[in-house]
């Protein structure tokens, strides 16, 4: 019995598993449908305490069993926990394949791990940098940082298949 859909699926729910809410319902809440009603339409005979404890089994074994790399690229990304997001934002700077200086490779990580959530002018190019790079410089650095995480975040995705795979986690036509 597969529990996911896909990788995605798993990676979607494992990320965002601090908002799960376990407390009992009141009459109406249990009535009411926000969206994508996940549980009653999966077709995998779980129930809703279940499916909390395998999503949080799944997500164990990922993060042991996920290269470092592959693991923090991915909370970085997906994760809604902002702590967990700024720790894995914090992990990758150093590793980042760009010849650009700290504070750039911080504000640019920084800025594709929380598109948006920020003020306005941190999303602004040209304050990634006090040491006057033109900016072609800096939108070619950008560049490069973005694609290397993007390229890091599908060899996660790829790395994760298999374990997911080998254990029937995920749907094995998708696989």
């Amino acid at each position: 019995m597969s529990v996911y859909r896909d990788v995605g699926h798993v990676i979607a729910r494992v990320m965002s598993i601090d908002t799960i809410d376990g407390t009992k319902k009141a009459g109406w809440q249990r009535h009411y449908e926000a969206g994508f009603a996940e549980s009653r339409s999966s077709g995998d005979g779980l129930n809703d305490q279940e499916r909390l404890t395998q999503d949080s089994m799944t997500r164990a074994a990922l993060h042991r069993e996920l290269p470092e790399l592959a693991w923090r690229v991915l909370v970085a990304k997906y994760s809604i926990n902002d702590v967990e997001v700024a720790q894995a934002v914090h992990w990758l700077v150093p590793r980042v394949s760009c010849p650009a200086h700290h504070l750039f490779r911080m504000k640019c990580v920084t800025a594709w791990a929380i598109p948006r959530r920020l003020p306005e002018a941190f999303y602004q190019l040209h304050t990634w940098d006090a040491d006057g790079t033109p900016e072609s410089t800096l939108r070619r650095w950008r560049g490069l940082t973005r694609s290397w995480l993007e390229s890091q975040v599908n060899d996660a995705f790829r790395l994760a298949e298999p374990l997911l795979a080998e254990r029937g986690l995920i749907n094995q036509q998708a696989a």
